[in-house]
């Protein structure tokens, strides 16, 4: 990718980037774009992860009993009790968000 790929993605992606915003941008966009590319030979590497990250082909991984916070729920109680509790207004179990605009 070079500055003038970057300055044609930036269009349609309806980004009002001017010169010196592509130029100081363009490296960090170069890096991500590797990391794509890591990403995807990843995907076409069979031998990376032989195994899927969710357990063995077609079985859900089993939840273990540590897996869970005490305080998200396991326990048995509202795991959205503790953070409403430190919300500032509410209605009901909704948090009040004020307008801005």
């Amino acid at each position: 990718m070079d500055v003038e790929d970057l300055k044609e993605t930036a269009a349609l992606a309806h980004l009002n980037l001017d010169e010196a915003e592509l130029e100081g941008s363009f490296p960090a966009f170069e890096q991500m774009l590797g990391f794509f590319a890591a990403m995807q030979a990843a995907d076409k590497d069979g031998a990376a992860f032989p195994v899927p990250i969710g357990g063995s082909a077609g079985q859900p991984r089993p939840a273990e009993s540590g897996f869970f916070r005490p305080d998200a729920g396991s326990t048995g109680t509202d795991p959205a009790s503790g953070l409403l509790d430190n919300a500032g207004e509410r209605d009901g179990r909704f948090i009040v968000v004020p307008n801005v605009l």
